[in-house]
């Protein structure tokens, strides 16, 4: 199942103003880049056309070295850029684990308090951003304590490069100044509306799964020892839902166990969801464990494991065949393609045919 890319809608309309400004200012570097290359073919045969003798050696020098030059210093641009662009990621302080009573899920007894474990024990790295803020602060303070001097810099580094190619100090000067702020202002605007954007999408991720991961801590742990039967199916349904919803292999083994605990305790009524929830468990595992090299055998069992599942409880409620068919079949028009394929793996089994699609040649 793919939950978290639902969590993200591809047609929201913020996000789409945000890849909509991305591709703009993509486009826009591109045609300041190709006019800036433009104007040094020009400069390159206006060139070669005032050289008396060689013409085309004295283009192609030209040409070669002032694409040098440019290339040095859209790279120098781009790294200020980037430093300058860096998004931070706001430092919080971890929440402090907190003593909780719980009560069994499957025997009804108490048992000791137990501590909920810190989700943000794992921190973003943020030595770049250190990093970035350092060198941005020495970066500001050394412009400004040389800006009176910059002018006279810049000529001399036009007359270097004029002293050792074929380019007047003028030509060069602009190249420099061109090029380097092409690859700031490119750097910078990328970092900013791409990188910003990529670590608010893991920050929010990250706080979905944590999310998930709290809920299916919990929800068994209210059950109570006298509750009903009904009750206890809703909890366990719930349950085994949202660990079909977390990374593997965690969510699928969770949700198998869970689905063993319900089955001993459920006997001959069990709930017909809880079956279905635990055939597309065994397909997680069996997609798994198969990419990973496992035996024939161990891969034969989860099959066989999950057919039954699928049997009982199409056979309890038929209902659940749609359900069923809708995560087996990767080309049913009801869902995008990469989601809810918990028992795409199974496909081209006809015993799985025969069972989720009877009418089907």
């Amino acid at each position: 199942m793919n939950f978290f890319g639902q969590l993200y809608d591809a047609d929201d309309v913020q996000r789409r103003d945000k890849r909509r400004n991305l591709g703009q200012t993509v486009l826009g570097i591109i045609v300041w880049f190709i006019l800036s290359s433009l104007c040094i073919a020009l400069h390159a045969l206006n060139a070669a056309y005032q050289a008396p003798v060689g013409r085309w050696s004295n283009f192609l020098s030209v040409l070669s070295n002032s694409a040098l030059v440019g290339a040095a210093f859209i790279s120098i641009g781009a790294l200020l850029g980037f430093i300058f662009g860096i998004p931070r990621v706001p430092k919080t302080a971890p929440p402090t684990p907190q003593p909780r009573a719980t009560t069994g899920a499957s025997s009804g007894s108490a048992s000791a308090p137990m501590l909920v474990p810190d989700e943000r024990r794992l921190a973003p790295n943020t030595n770049l951003e250190d990093i970035s803020d350092w060198l941005t602060k020495i970066l500001v303070g050394a412009g400004l304590a040389q800006l009176a001097v910059l002018p006279g810099q810049l000529r001399r580094l036009a007359d270097f490069f004029h002293a050792s190619m074929p380019l007047t100090s003028e030509a060069a000067l602009m190249i420099i100044l061109n090029f380097f702020v092409l690859g700031f202002m490119g750097s910078y605007l990328l970092t900013r509306l791409f990188l910003t954007e990529a670590f608010q999408t893991a920050e929010e991720s990250r706080g979905a799964r944590l999310a998930v991961t709290r809920v299916a801590q919990d929800l068994l742990l209210e059950i109570s020892p006298g509750a009903s039967k009904e009750e206890r199916d809703a909890k366990y349904e719930s349950y085994i839902y949202t660990c079909l919803y977390l990374d593997p292999p965690e969510g699928f083994e969770r949700a198998i166990k869970a689905c063993l605990d319900y089955l001993q305790a459920a006997g001959d009524n069990p709930n017909p969801r809880i079956l279905a929830y635990q055939a597309m468990a065994y397909g997680q595992k069996y997609d798994w464990e198969r990419k990973r090299g496992a035996t024939k055998e161990s891969l034969a069992s989860l099959r066989n494991s999950a057919l039954e599942a699928i049997r009982r409880a199409v056979t309890l409620q038929p209902q659940l065949r749609e359900l069923l068919r809708t995560t087996w079949d990767p080309n049913d028009p009801t869902k995008l393609r990469g989601e809810e394929n918990d028992l795409e793996v199974f496909y081209g089994d006809p015993e799985f045919k025969q069972i989720l699609d009877p009418l089907a040649p």
